[in-house]
């Protein structure tokens, strides 16, 4: 059988050939019973984050290192009949919001070309509900919790965004349980790479977790940006670059996105572009994203067909979740089944909801308890 790894990009988009797109109807019928008692159980809720609507840092291989390290994001795309829209805040209010969720590990993107969409694992990529790969025209809402580096100074800081197209970046507060939000940086727009700087200065110190939420949008292909950047200042917005833009400016995309002048001389004033370590996933979530040990999966087999289901049976060298992916050969229609959190190396799954007479793939799906992911190779059934 043929292993992955977690630093492959997880999955969530390797299952489902779009699920910006697809078809539940199916999938929310589809059943399952997992046979035998599981060695113990994982103390996440895996299904919270399921392998088929969770993308791992599509613009970046960096993973997170740990459970509580990184940043959530949802995606929001426009439809037909939508209109343009030309700020980030109204595609993540008014554009259709995908079922996927996405993790990053930090906010660095440099100029680069986007023509081939969010990479899957499978070498899919996440399409609109017309079957168009999605490479323009979408928005991403990133919420995490702003903390200091091991390195970083406790101190007053200035914050600015290198992005392309529109941008806002705000501080989440709360006054008596009300929500509300205070904006640092507006740098909205269609536009090419352009610095949008912060209106006031943050200061940080070594205890300080900051709910901060970065709105963005993909205006028309093929560039995109989305760098977020700080340096120790008493005063925020002064920088000669600020508002200035060109998509050539600060990096060149035409050779890897390696940095140019500007952005050199950003550094050279102080500026710096935040890490993983700056960014945290809020409490009630995970970052489901890290790397762990791959179970190996082994003899995977189909043990009976029925009409209406199939039962599986497969091994795993360690302890680890059990999981089907199947794959409806004449519609294309992709079902994930969902995962009782128990950890085996046994491996007997009933699955049941199926239709008669179709022809299905079939892999296994195993998780170890450090988040280790892996598929098996692909079996075929008919049903009766």
């Amino acid at each position: 059988m043929k292993t992955t790894t977690s630093s492959l990009i997880l999955l969530g988009a390797a299952l489902l050939l779009s699920s910006c797109g697809s078809k539940d109807k199916e999938a929310a019928q589809l059943g399952q019973r997992t046979l035998g008692a599981p060695l113990k159980y994982s103390k996440l809720n895996l299904n919270a984050n399921p392998l088929n609507k969770t993308v791992c840092d599509p613009f970046n291989s960096i993973p997170a290192d740990n459970l509580q390290q990184g940043i959530r994001a949802s995606l929001h795309y426009r439809t037909d009949g939508m209109p343009v829209f030309n700020t980030s805040e109204d595609f993540v209010t008014f554009a259709k919001k995908s079922e996927q969720k996405l993790f990053f590990a930090d906010l660095n993107v440099p100029t680069r070309k986007f023509e081939e969409g969010f990479a899957t694992q499978s070498n899919d990529v996440l399409k609109d509900d017309k079957g168009y790969r999605l490479i323009e025209h979408f928005g991403l809402k990133f919420d995490t919790l702003l903390t200091l580096g091991a390195d970083d100074e406790e101190t007053d800081y200035e914050l600015a965004i290198l992005s392309d197209d529109g941008a806002t970046l705000k501080v989440l507060t709360s006054n008596e349980g009300v929500p509300g939000s205070q904006v640092l940086i507006s740098n909205e727009g269609e536009h090419e790479t352009r610095m949008g700087c912060s209106t006031q200065t943050i200061s940080m110190t070594k205890d300080t977790t900051l709910p901060i939420q970065l709105t963005y949008y993909q205006g028309p292909r093929y560039f995109i940006s989305n760098v977020l950047l700080w340096r120790k200042a008493s005063e925020a917005g002064k920088d000669p670059l600020c508002g200035v833009k060109g998509n050539d400016l600060y990096f060149d995309p035409n050779k890897g996105s390696v940095p140019k002048k500007a952005f050199l001389d950003l550094q050279a004033r102080g500026w710096k572009v935040l890490g993983t370590e700056n960014f945290h996933i809020p409490k009630d979530d995970y970052n489901p994203c890290v790397v762990g040990t791959d179970p190996k999966i082994t003899n995977l087999k189909v043990m009976e067909v029925l009409m209406e289901g199939v039962f599986l049976n497969w091994e795993t060298d360690i302890p680890a979740t059990s999981q089907v992916k199947i794959v409806d050969k004449e519609t294309g229609e992709v079902i994930l089944t969902d995962t009782d959190n128990g950890l085996r190396v046994i491996h007997n799954l009933e699955v049941f909801g199926l239709k008669s007479g179709r022809t299905y793939t079939a892999q296994a799906v195993s998780i170890s308890e450090d988040l280790g992911k892996t598929l098996s190779d692909i079996i075929e059934f008919t049903t009766p």
